[in-house]
């Protein structure tokens, strides 16, 4: 028997309850991750929105996790290691990730431009330096806390300073480059400083 033999024999031996289970825990992150319900709710533009997808972003990566480990040629379940519900997250993670980095190449291409040199972490995806909790109340208060450490580091530089307030108050870039009387590629090097400013206070993330 290889491996994926195994993995799906694992996956049918489970009871009706752990899959429940396992599909509510999943449904819960994805939620937290796209901040679903929120004012920071990322299902509501881009990437992540059901003009995009082609359906409600929350069903699309929980049903595509689910499809991706149980089809034949899926993912391997490490579940010596891992629970269920650890692995389906890991696998919405990656779809999530995967469709953001499509959506910007999709728009780069439709600009008709080279696109910005970027950082691993772009800052609309900020919130992916903290740890996302599953309780939307207690995430809520985590990210208002980047968003406080944001603008305190920021405050020795006016222009960074001002393009976090701006960029938090949802502008867009282009609004954010008019406001500022600067060229948009000066927009995009004041996102990649603000960025690398808070990967360095990474520790402070922490809600207690």
């Amino acid at each position: 028997m290889n491996r994926r033999e195994l993995v799906l024999k694992k996956l049918h031996s489970l009871s009706p309850e752990d899959e429940r289970q396992a599909v509510n825990d999943l449904t819960r992150f994805v939620r937290a991750r796209l901040r679903k319900g929120t004012k920071f709710d990322r299902t509501k533009s881009g990437a992540h929105c059901e003009k995009n997808l082609g359906e409600e972003a929350v069903n699309y990566y929980v049903g595509g996790a689910i499809q991706a480990l149980y089809k034949p040629d899926g993912w391997d379940w490490k579940f010596e290691e891992r629970s269920l519900k650890d692995q389906l997250k890991r696998i919405a993670n990656k779809l999530i990730s995967d469709e953001v980095v499509k959506y910007r190449k999709k728009k780069e291409q439709e600009e008709n431009k080279p696109p910005p040199k970027l950082v691993a972490k772009d800052a609309s995806e900020l919130f992916d330096l903290m740890d996302i909790s599953e309780n939307d109340d207690e995430t809520d208060m985590m990210l208002d806390k980047i968003i406080h450490i944001a603008k305190e580091c920021t405050k020795d530089d006016d222009d960074l300073h001002y393009f976090t307030l701006l960029y938090f108050e949802k502008a867009d870039f282009a609004t954010i480059a008019q406001e500022m009387k600067l060229k948009i590629e000066q927009v995009y090097v004041l996102k990649r400083k603000l960025v690398r400013r808070l990967e360095s206070r990474k520790d402070q993330f922490t809600f207690n």
